[in-house]
């Protein structure tokens, strides 16, 4: 499905790439913060200059780790070895926390703080010494696959929805101690869709039928309050009734569909439904990849089968509704810089307000799995790791041509205008 996908010339990016290694270092390097306020100035001084080197290596490491992952992911075999040895390194941060408590704790036997001050500081060295090794093979690694960190903003990305999602995720991240679920950005009104796979067909494409699921879904995108986590999602399918269609409301219940947020590894939006075969659809699609055996927000390497994979395609909620024409006609104003035909409510900081802009909720399903992956706001970010949140990762992507103002001239010129 990833294959027909590529193919259809969907912009995609992996959100599985997970920024666990530096979760995981930051979380270690407060517990050695702990641990230098109880032990003599002289020997706090010594460790407080290696959490430092220790805290800026890993700075330094944890986005090249997180390209080669990605990179890798996307079948670059030169990097093979590398992500083998990232793994090792990452398996390492993660027990240091473990390793630095286990020294701690005999800290509180006097004749056992000595020994525990000397361990601390033989570790961190050894940690470092480690890391120190590691950088340069992946420096070599990284010149010689050709991958690059890249801060710069896609030429695809429209800076008006990027914005606007923005200005929702950040007016969500006011309310700091949330003690109940809040909606992030307006309720998406749209239509859903779902496969099915005719096994008989010899050829893929052929093989992956879509159904329309929900005539009329609500999407909406809910940040629920964590004590481990400050940033966890939700989202919500809800299917409503009101779409134009007969319902026997005593017979049948509007589906609802929950997910979390970092169930979704992959995303493709494409601004044609008709290449993904959707009849009578040739406005923009969003194709969600989730799955269903992730467990935890903080898997990284896991398995999977294709049982476990659920394939969700959302359009822009098309019905006719004949009992209200005006506001039809209100609605169905087309966006044209962004070539979404959307239906935009300009009061965004009113959750409840309506939208069917498929490219506002796929920025904000973006940023949001950073923010989630990542436990930071997107204010704190570094701009390479947003870069990979926003980058088409997909070479068949089918791009919009861009013309400067002497290329339109010349073709306005080559137009015969008829009396």
């Amino acid at each position: 499905m990833d294959e027909i996908l590529a193919k259809a010339g969907s912009q995609a990016v992996t959100f599985a790439i997970r920024s666990g290694i530096s979760i995981a270092s930051s979380y270690a390097i407060k517990t050695v913060a702990t641990f230098v306020t109880k032990i003599p100035e002289a020997d706090a001084s010594r460790i407080q200059k290696l959490r430092h080197k220790l805290e800026t290596r890993m700075e330094i490491v944890s986005s090249a780790i997180d390209l080669i992952k990605l990179v890798a992911a996307k079948g670059n075999t030169n990097l093979g070895s590398t992500l083998r040895l990232t793994r090792d390194l990452k398996e390492e941060i993660d027990q240091f926390d473990y390793k630095i408590s286990e020294i701690t704790n005999n800290f509180q036997a006097k004749k056992n703080q000595r020994d525990s001050i000397a361990a601390v500081e033989t570790y961190i060295a050894d940690l470092l010494s480690r890391i120190e090794e590691v950088i340069p093979l992946i420096n070599l690694s990284l010149t010689t696959s050709g991958a690059k960190l890249s801060t710069a903003l896609p030429q695809y990305v429209s800076p008006g929805r990027f914005l606007q999602a923005s200005n929702h995720i950040i007016e969500n991240n006011k309310d700091s101690k949330q003690t109940k679920q809040s909606q992030v950005g307006p309720t998406f009104e749209l239509t859903m869709f779902s496969i099915f796979y005719n096994v008989a067909s010899p050829e893929a494409s052929s093989r992956v039928t879509w159904k329309e699921d929900m005539r009329k879904a609500m999407f909406t995108i809910w940040r629920k309050p964590k004590a481990d986590r400050e940033y966890d999602y939700l989202i919500k399918i809800k299917e409503s009734f009101d779409d134009g269609r007969y319902h026997d409301t005593q017979e049948e219940t509007p589906k609802l569909i929950e997910l979390d947020i970092w169930q979704i590894t992959k995303l493709f939006f494409t601004a044609s439904g008709k290449l993904l075969k959707l009849e009578e659809r040739n406005s923009p699609v969003l194709v969600l990849k989730v799955d269903k055996d992730l467990k935890s927000p903080l898997a990284t390497d896991h398995g999977t089968s294709t049982e476990n994979i659920e394939w969700m395609a959302f359009g822009e909620c098309d019905y006719n509704d004949d009992a209200d024409e005006s506001d039809d006609s209100t609605a169905e104003e087309e966006d044209d810089d962004d070539n979404t035909d959307a239906k935009y409510s300009e009061a965004t900081e009113d959750p409840l307000s309506i939208s069917q802009s498929i490219s506002l909720l796929e920025y904000i399903i973006r940023l949001a799995s950073l923010q989630c992956n990542d436990q930071q706001s997107i204010l704190q970010v570094h701009d390479e790791r947003l870069s990979l949140y926003l980058n088409d990762e997909n070479p068949n992507s089918i791009k919009a041509k861009r013309y400067n103002l002497d290329q339109v001239t010349k073709k306005l010129k080559k137009i015969d205008l008829e009396e």
